[in-house]
């Protein structure tokens, strides 16, 4: 008898590899030859795309917990590639923007992060590609509304 679970046909674990094997592919750009990590990475993307955020923010956009935003900030801070200003609404918060330092490694790493993105779909026509993005909208959306976890109930039901 077949099994019904099969690791090449369950979503979550194809997307997670899939996942995996891209990050470390692209990360190859800003790890060896500028010299930041995958979340340091992140934290400079996302500084450049929404400008100045807390750490908290930037922990719910790129889906990192607070300990790791906590050690990119800290390395990206050490570089001199990020600024931190107090925060007027919470005072034990800071506002994190990038420097002139911090924009300009963002500037030469952009362009090849996006060079690298278009090899890697490059197999995909742009209808495809519009397709694919879309089913990743949809996949997330469902998400969003399903439960966290089952309820206790849910698992003990035949």
């Amino acid at each position: 008898m077949q099994p019904a679970l099969s690791l090449t046909r369950f979503l979550p674990y194809r997307c997670n590899t899939l996942a995996r094997k891209i990050s470390v592919s692209l990360s190859r750009i800003y790890t060896e030859r500028f010299g930041i990590s995958i979340a340091e990475w992140r934290v400079l993307v996302t500084l450049a795309e929404y400008g100045e955020l807390q750490a908290k923010q930037i922990g719910e956009l790129t889906s990192m917990d607070k300990v790791r935003v906590s050690r990119a900030v800290a390395g990206l801070q050490g570089c001199s590639l990020l600024q931190r200003r107090p925060c007027a609404r919470d005072s034990r918060a800071a506002l994190l923007s990038l420097s002139a330092a911090g924009a300009d490694l963002y500037r030469r790493i952009e362009p090849e992060a996006l060079a690298w993105e278009q090899s890697l779909l490059a197999p995909l026509a742009p209808a495809e590609r519009d397709t694919l993005f879309a089913l990743i909208d949809k996949l997330e959306l469902q998400l969003a509304g399903m439960p966290e976890k089952p309820a206790l109930s849910d698992r003990n039901t035949p």
